[in-house]
């Protein structure tokens, strides 16, 4: 049965983690701290149920798994990995090792999380009024440049035409 961390209410569908338990319980103590609700599972049989259960509207996992996760629900999911990235060390002895991106990760989640009507509105808000003139002068500028380049090619073969 799936872990419950408790943060925010009711109304928010939790976020599934399927992860080995360490790894699982670290980023479900990481979006907890962040309020948001989330739930760790680490066997195929409990994601199977978790899933099915269709709590949860958005999955953190690795790229092998995701395959699985989707086939079983089609939700969001998120890949966990590429919010790990290669941290050099400046001990020529020490090797590098990856460290992980949390504030790019929780940026992704609240992407993800944040209701669709917040999305859309942000996607269809009304241009300001300077980025209307930069737009129609983008706008403007292309077509200037197709013109000339159409009424050069036109005047480069009657040229060549003539002679």
């Amino acid at each position: 049965m799936p872990v419950m961390s408790s943060a925010q209410s009711n109304q928010q569908k939790p976020i599934l983690v399927f992860l080995g338990k360490g790894a699982a319980f670290d980023i479900v103590s990481k979006l907890t701290e962040n309020g948001y609700v989330a739930a760790a599972v680490s066997s195929v049989p409990e994601l199977f149920d978790a899933l099915r259960s269709d709590r949860y509207f958005l999955a953190i996992t690795m790229r092998s798994d995701i395959d699985m996760v989707r086939n079983i629900q089609p939700i969001p999911v998120i890949n966990l990995e590429v919010f790990f990235h290669t941290a050099q060390s400046t001990a020529k002895s020490v090797r590098s090792s990856k460290e992980f991106d949390s504030d790019a990760f929780l940026r992704r989640v609240a992407a993800l999380t944040e209701p669709r009507t917040g999305r859309i509105a942000a996607v269809q808000r009304a241009p300001a009024a300077n980025e209307t003139v930069i737009a129609g002068t983008a706008k403007a500028s292309r077509w200037r440049a197709a013109t000339s380049l159409l009424l050069s090619r036109r005047a480069t073969s009657s040229a060549e035409r003539a002679d």
